[in-house]
């Protein structure tokens, strides 16, 4: 009866160290990219951010071409650009992936964020051909251009 016991020990214990093992095997894990071809990319857990801001100004520009007594009043221009890109990483992977061919892209969770943001001002511009007592008043201008991108 001992060496029954004993025998029933370690078959059970065989069998819990064999069950942990096909577990560990059959455990998903990060997404697996597997090319065979002349031309191989992939693009796995990529972030790529491109944030464009642009803020111009043309104010309070006169041109005057024969003119007398031209007058021009105080400009006030402002011009606010603003972008961003924000990455949070969601914690989620892509499956996995197989490609066979001569050529193999694979983009596997890919974030491309491309914000834009722009402002622009042309104001308090006066262009003058043959004129004569031309007076402009207070010119104000404000222009803002903002971009956001979340992922």
């Amino acid at each position: 009866m001992l060496n029954t016991t004993t025998a029933r020990r370690v078959l059970a214990t065989g069998a819990g160290a064999a069950l942990l093992s096909v577990g560990a095997l059959a455990a998903p894990g990060d997404a697996a990219t597997r090319q065979t071809g002349l031309i191989n990319v992939s693009l796995t857990d990529t972030t790529v951010q491109v944030p464009i801001a642009v803020a111009a100004n043309v104010c309070g520009v006169a041109v005057n071409v024969l003119a007398a007594a031209v007058a021009q009043g105080p400009v006030d221009c402002q011009a606010i650009g603003g972008s961003e890109a924000v990455f949070v990483d969601n914690g989620g992977g892509g499956g996995d992936t197989t490609q066979t061919g001569l050529v193999n892209v694979s983009a596997t969770n890919t974030t491309v964020q491309v914000p834009v943001g722009i402002a622009a001002n042309i104001c308090g511009v006066a262009v003058n051909v043959l004129a004569t007592a031309t007076v402009l008043s207070d010119v104000t201008c404000t222009a803002e251009g903002v971009a956001i991108a979340n992922a």
